[in-house]
């Protein structure tokens, strides 16, 4: 529980919790639904939507956006490198570089003085190397020995190229492998390679950069490969644009978000109850004997539990929102939705959690998960269970505060019932 002072036994009798109704509202059903493809739609929404933004606005590039455009990537790149550096994304920044790289490259391309396929070629074979491996590569800093070998790992390479191209020699033969006409060899491997590589880590670690990276190394191989005209200048400017949105993700994640259970926490919670209408359902969770079993088991176990519980209550359906409180305390606001509505969804998410076994191994685990864990002598299964408690919006209470207050009454209520138990303010 949190520092709050509790309330008398006396505030909040325990109600008996309403049945869950035979047949779902189509809201509902509908936000179930969607909940259970939200991973996937975080995965291709943004780079979709951006070459859906790509693809309409090339209708519209004419010869007169060249100049706009040019200084677009330039405010674009420059500005996210600048977030970016200030929010310690040194990886972050190196990949606006290459994305600016990649522009002062591509630009000398219909220009007879250079060799036009050692531009291209050297980058269609570059970006889906490095910008896989600055996705990959842990933040170090750029002012340390690592950070220095990053930086040489983004100049170097591009400087080469130019030099190369500028000197008018011929495009080595080994960028020029075809595997069929018109399709370079080494560049359509690595860049299937590269896409690859960023589909994976946006799909094990669900980051906004993760996936605005694959889109622009998308935009980026399919602008070279235009190779004329206003278009390629398009292309690049749209993949800038998704970097810095990726950025802008990132602080949001970073202010609004739990840094433990990666769930929103009460910065979130409070700005969307600022925005609440007239109807709506508070719920208040806390972990039961939580201090005990955390001076048990250790506070490394104890984050373990926070992080099972947060995974369970942000998949509340129903129409639920979850956030981090504090400490062991967990909230689920349900908008739209009165007590009878919301507590069915609550009763699912608290059995949800006591069904499922956590199961606590010593220190002396193995690396490897053993082949029969039913017999590995290192387990231990618990039982977590959590007390709630919920109060809806009405005349003596409108402000959510009030409410919050008759929700954390009802869950003070639910633990002196004996825990593990859904309590509805009265």
């Amino acid at each position: 529980m949190s520092g709050r002072p509790k309330p008398t036994k006396s505030a909040t009798k325990p109600e008996p919790v309403p049945q869950p109704p035979e047949r779902p509202s189509f809201a509902v059903a509908l936000g179930a639904r969607l909940a259970s493809v939200r991973p996937l739609f975080r995965l291709v929404g943004l780079p979709l939507a951006a070459i859906l933004v790509v693809l309409v606005g090339r209708r519209f590039v004419g010869a007169d956006w060249q100049t706009g455009l040019a200084i677009s990537i330039w405010a674009l790149t420059l500005a996210g490198a600048a977030m970016a550096w200030r929010f310690r994304l040194s990886n972050t920044v190196l990949i606006f570089l290459v994305l600016l790289a990649a522009h002062l490259l591509s630009g000398p391309l219909a220009r007879p003085t250079v060799t036009v396929g050692t531009l291209g070629l050297g980058l269609l074979w570059l970006l889906p190397v490095i910008l896989p491996l600055l996705v990959a590569l842990p933040e170090r800093g750029l002012l340390g020995k690592s950070g220095f070998l990053r930086l040489l790992l983004v100049v170097l390479p591009p400087l080469s190229i130019a030099a190369h191209a500028v000197s008018g020699a011929p495009t080595p033969r080994w960028m020029m492998v075809q595997i069929s006409p018109g399709v370079w060899g080494g560049p359509a491997v690595l860049g299937v390679l590269g896409a690859g590589v960023l589909a994976y880590l946006a799909w094990r670690r669900r980051g906004a950069m993760e996936v605005a990276v694959l889109a622009a190394l998308v935009l980026s191989i399919w602008s070279i490969w235009l190779n004329r005209g206003p278009e390629p200048l398009w292309f690049l400017t749209v993949s800038a644009a998704v970097v810095v949105v990726a950025v802008v993700q990132n602080g949001y994640r970073v202010a609004f978000h739990d840094e433990l259970t990666g769930i929103p926490g009460r910065r979130a919670l409070k700005s969307l109850l600022a925005t609440m209408g007239n109807r709506y359902v508070i719920a208040m969770l806390d972990v039961d004997h939580f201090k005990k079993f955390n001076d048990t088991y250790g506070h490394d176990v104890g984050d373990q539990v926070l992080c099972r519980v947060a995974r369970v209550i942000e998949g509340v359906t129903g129409g639920g929102q979850a956030f981090r409180y504090g400490g062991e305390e967990f909230t689920i606001v349900f908008p739209n939705r009165t007590p009878a509505q919301a507590l069915p969804h609550l009763e699912k998410v608290r059995e949800a959690l006591a069904a499922t076994p956590f199961v606590v191994r010593g220190p002396d685990r193995p690396e490897e998960k053993p082949e029969n864990p039913q017999t590995a002598d290192n387990r231990q299964e618990v039982r977590i269970t959590m007390s709630i408690g919920a109060a809806e919006r009405r005349s003596d209470r409108s402000d959510w505060e009030a409410i919050m207050k008759a929700a954390d009454e009802a869950l003070y209520a639910s633990k002196q019932a004996g825990r593990n138990k859904v309590t509805l303010a009265t």
